[in-house]
């Protein structure tokens, strides 16, 4: 099952869990292959792991996707909207906005777009994945392994979950 919200990543939920040693860990991905989890979307990170970014955000172009995607879509969006309050107002607007077409066009056709863009930013920036990266990041860093699923719907994100029991998620 796809998730509406996967723009560029082909797995756009991440799950990670934090290990005392890598019996622990191993026991983790283990279990994680018995629910059916492949292994290629389950990466684990030990301590004074070099490729512990790359385990963590595998999916580069993926993001690059999303960021272009989003900020494409959303512009346009918020182009047309803004084209669409100014033709309002200055159709049944208020005097000035009709005494001043121009203007009125050239306010909402820029100010609509540059929100949207913003809002583009803070959806292809993906800040819910921030905590999985720092909690990693601070267990790589204090000598626990980390077990980070990358997972493709929200069907395998809770199947994940049930099974290592997991407090650090993205959406």
């Amino acid at each position: 099952m796809s998730d509406p919200m996967q723009l560029g990543e082909k797995f756009s939920h991440k799950i990670a869990a934090e290990f005392d040693d890598e019996v622990a860990a191993t026991k983790a991905v283990d279990c994680l292959a018995s629910a059916g989890i492949p292994a290629s979307q389950i990466n684990v990170v030990r301590p004074d792991d070099p490729d512990m970014a790359r385990k963590v955000e595998p999916e580069v172009q993926g993001v690059a996707r999303s960021l272009v995607k989003t900020h494409v879509s959303f512009g346009i969006v918020g182009l047309v909207v803004g084209l669409v309050i100014a033709t309002v107002l200055v159709l049944v607007g208020p005097a000035l906005t009709q005494s001043s077409p121009l203007m009125t066009y050239i306010a909402f056709g820029f100010l609509c777009p540059v929100l949207a863009l913003l809002l583009a930013g803070v959806v292809s920036i993906r800040p819910d994945h921030d905590p999985v990266i720092e909690k990693t990041r601070k267990a790589h860093n204090t000598g626990r392994w980390t077990v980070v699923v990358h997972c493709e719907s929200t069907d395998q994100q809770e199947t994940v979950k049930k099974t290592m029991g997991s407090d650090i998620q993205s959406l």
